[in-house]
């Protein structure tokens, strides 16, 4: 669930709960009101991008993934960044599988160094294309999937993990390595494990990097033997299929972690496994590791189980593939009272001496220049924070450094918590500048030489547009839509709102007012919530998923919504009243909202209902049970009913483990007060979430049920955290408004 940053983006998106909607007065010959037909018939009716960007190694061209059909074959178009010319590079019929001659899939590629020749991953399979001819050839041929495929620096071998295990197989003999040999079903080399991919990896599983000399191999090794298994079952086969999954709840033991580096000779063979353990083993590293740009040093980072003290270590990278690691020295250590969010990689510069580096250690996430000696100088600070995102490390992320001009690019929250933009500053601190001049959400993508970016930009007002910018942002480029959106539906208006907390805190929230809105007549209101860690609701940013507000909207509900303190986007300390306490300060804040609400006159007070996802759903039961007279109808999905039946990375963040916070882990719990709901109750959720387990509504229904408090439930069999398929996300979206007009007329 995304109960951690980034995570329930996807959540949210599936639910229609997207950070931000649709707005503005309804274009010149719109009448037709959204229909939950519409909404799901395809394609989407904001419109879609190309995918797979990626800037060519010449730094001058952007090349993306442009789609035939929604659901046909692709072509590899670039576009030139000077001129704005397109070109297809590789149509989809000419790529060719070099057995069976059919279309290869360009659906993922990635550039050699030289720019020559695409790594393209299909079937499972490894394959290198010639960017010119389009003639494929197979590097892999297994029943084995190649997963988390790099092109080493050098552009000579493609590493991968197969089967819990590291390989590399070079680019022209063909000859593949063997680099660890432990892999198993519970030792994992260079894969991250549930939980680690869900609570630290960005949902990205790769735990493995090469060295900038191409020479050795840095990576993550788990042994999850330890970790409790917890049953998914697929009640539709006439036999149940039972998959185990393993799952660390709150106060469990993790998997055991150890930072390991294999070594390449100059003819390619590995030399032994080397692996650094640590003391006691109940710790995390976090998995981004960053080598000097010499390749003789290994950074990674080790935070303890209470995620509250971080320690940058670095450890020496002998010469020779043979010789045992050293022991690591410890850099840099960053310490919290309550809880620290895990900081990407640090970035070096060539001299191997100083890096960048992104702390919260002012109460905001700023970029730091920093000595390996300790000591560290702001590059950035005031009150905002420096959006990392979840590729910070690397010269494509939203955060690059260019040691040719001497400046940092970042994306930022400087011009309004509610926006991204991208900027950049001298390493000195001094000539920070705003490159994104449009209001609203950017989405930034900079090429290898910084002088150009990607940018996909939205508002409330606008769809996403993919632009190429020059890198003063004064000079930008459109790149055509693969399908253009259709806003042919009447639409409402989104108004910001700001109001105080009961303490004084500004909160911020916004207010959806459906097409032809008579401030007359009093009017019922759905709030929809979050308000976890990692997420921001109330931005100035387009999310199709929205659409379910606007189908809301045209039935004649105002929809609200509110970032309470807890969640992101305006600091740590924000964030962190919710430690050891969760949903006390969220409810405080979310029932601010509520009085705003009441106060106004087109709102009757009657007939407020609430609904939300993962967190949401959490929140929306906390709601229900802390604060029963608030509500008469709410809609919870996929939510943690017992913070004791969540994973340990996320919970034990916040709330510490449930032996050193019992009191904390039951008044958090819905479940603890489910005997005073009072009002109208639905819960949605898939019987295959491997995220928020079934468990948690089953606990939640059964106290219910000996209350003898009703509430209706509807089950998806099969589906997981995120609903997918359309016929799933149409009775979804068709049961929620059913509820409410059902409960709220």
């Amino acid at each position: 669930m995304t109960l951690a940053r980034r995570r329930f983006a996807v959540a949210l998106a599936a639910f229609a709960l997207a950070a931000s909607g649709l707005a503005g007065a309804p274009l010149q010959g719109q009448r037709g009101k959204l229909t939950l037909e519409s909404l799901h018939a395809g394609p989407a009716l904001a419109g879609s991008l190309p995918e797979g960007l990626a800037w060519h190694p010449d730094s001058r061209r952007l090349t993306v993934l442009r789609r035939r059909s929604p659901d046909g074959p692709v072509d590899l178009v670039a576009l030139d960044a000077g001129s704005g010319k397109e070109q297809v590079l590789l149509g989809a019929d000419r790529v060719k599988h070099p057995v069976t001659g059919q279309p290869l899939a360009l659906n993922t590629y990635a550039w050699s160094p030289e720019g020559d020749d695409l790594l393209v991953s299909a079937g499972g399979d490894l394959f290198l294309v010639e960017a010119k001819t389009g003639v494929a050839r197979a590097l892999t041929r297994t029943p084995e999937a190649e997963e988390f495929p790099q092109l080493s620096p050098d552009g000579k071998q493609v590493a991968f993990v197969r089967t819990s295990d590291l390989f590399t197989v070079e680019l022209k003999g063909g000859r593949e390595t063997r680099l660890t040999k432990t892999g198993s079903p519970t030792i994992l080399n260079g894969r991250l494990d549930w939980v680690y991919e869900e609570e630290l990896g960005s949902r990205n599983g790769r735990a493995w990097w090469w060295s900038p000399t191409s020479d050795a191999i840095a990576y993550l090794q788990l042994d999850q033997a330890r970790v409790p298994t917890f049953p998914i079952v697929d009640f539709i086969p006439a036999h149940n299929v039972v998959q185990t999954q393993r799952y660390p709840k709150a106060g469990d033991p993790n998997a055991i972690v150890r930072v390991g580096v294999v070594g390449l000779t100059k003819e390619g063979a590995a030399g032994p496994e080397r692996l650094l353990s640590f003391t006691p083993g109940d710790v995390y590293v976090l998995p981004d590791l960053a080598f000097t740009a010499d390749g003789r040093n290994l950074a990674f980072m080790h935070l303890n189980r209470a995620q509250n003290e971080l320690q940058l270590r670095q450890l020496a990278v002998p010469e020779s593939p043979g010789a045992p690691l050293g022991p690591p020295r410890t850099i840099l250590t960053e310490r919290s009272p309550d809880w620290l969010n895990a900081p990407p990689a640090p970035i070096f510069l060539k001299d191997g001496r100083r890096f960048l580096w992104l702390s919260e250690r002012t109460g905001f996430a700023h970029l730091y220049l920093c000595e390996a000696a300790g000591a560290c100088r702001a590059v950035t600070q005031g009150n905002w924070m420096v959006d990392a995102g979840p590729s910070f490390a690397g010269a494509s992320g939203p955060l690059h450094l260019e040691e040719r001009t001497g400046f940092a690019y970042f994306v930022a929250t400087e011009k309004d918590p509610r926006e991204r933009h991208l900027y950049r500053a001298r390493l000195d601190g001094t000539g920070r500048s705003r490159l994104t001049k449009e209001d609203g959400t950017h989405k930034v993508l900079l090429s290898p030489d910084a002088r150009h970016f990607a940018d996909t930009r939205s508002s409330l007002e606008s769809p996403p547009a993919l632009v190429v910018s020059s890198a003063d942002g004064l000079r930008t480029v459109p790149v055509s839509y693969d399908r253009n959106p259709d806003l042919s539906f009447e639409r409402g208006r989104y108004e910001w709102v700001e109001l105080r907390a009961r303490d004084g805190a500004a909160l911020y929230g916004r207010l959806l007012k459906p097409a032809g809105f008579d401030p007359a007549k009093r009017h019922p209101a759905i709030v929809r919530v979050y308000g976890g860690p990692g997420v921001q609701l109330v931005r100035n940013s387009w999310d199709r998923e929205a659409l379910f507000e606007q189908l809301l909207a045209s039935r004649g509900f105002l929809v609200f919504s509110l970032d309470n303190r807890g969640s992101t986007g305006r600091g740590h300390a924000f964030e962190a009243p919710l430690y050891k306490d969760m949903g006390r300060t969220e409810l405080e804040d979310q029932l601010a909202g509520v009085a705003y609400l009441k106060s106004l006159a087109f709102v009757d007070p009657q007939r407020l209902g609430i609904y939300g996802w993962s967190y949401g759903g959490y929140l929306t039961l906390y709601a229900l049970t802390r604060a029963p007279d608030a509500f008469k109808a709410g809609v919870a999905g996929a939510p943690v009913t017992d913070w004791r039946f969540y994973d340990t990375i996320y919970t034990e963040r916040y709330m510490g483990t449930p032996k050193e916070n019992p009191k904390g882990y039951d008044t958090s719990s819905p479940l603890a007060k489910a005997a005073d709901l009072k009002a109208e109750l639905l819960i949605l959720h898939g019987t295959g979430d491997d995220n928020v387990h079934l468990a948690n509504t089953l606990a939640f229904a059964d106290a219910l049920l000996k209350a003898g408090r009703p509430h209706s439930l509807m089950l998806h069999p099969r589906q997981t955290h995120a609903f997918s398929p359309k016929e799933n996300l149409k009775a979804r979206d068709a049961a929620i408004l059913r509820h409410f007009e059902t409960y709220l007329r």
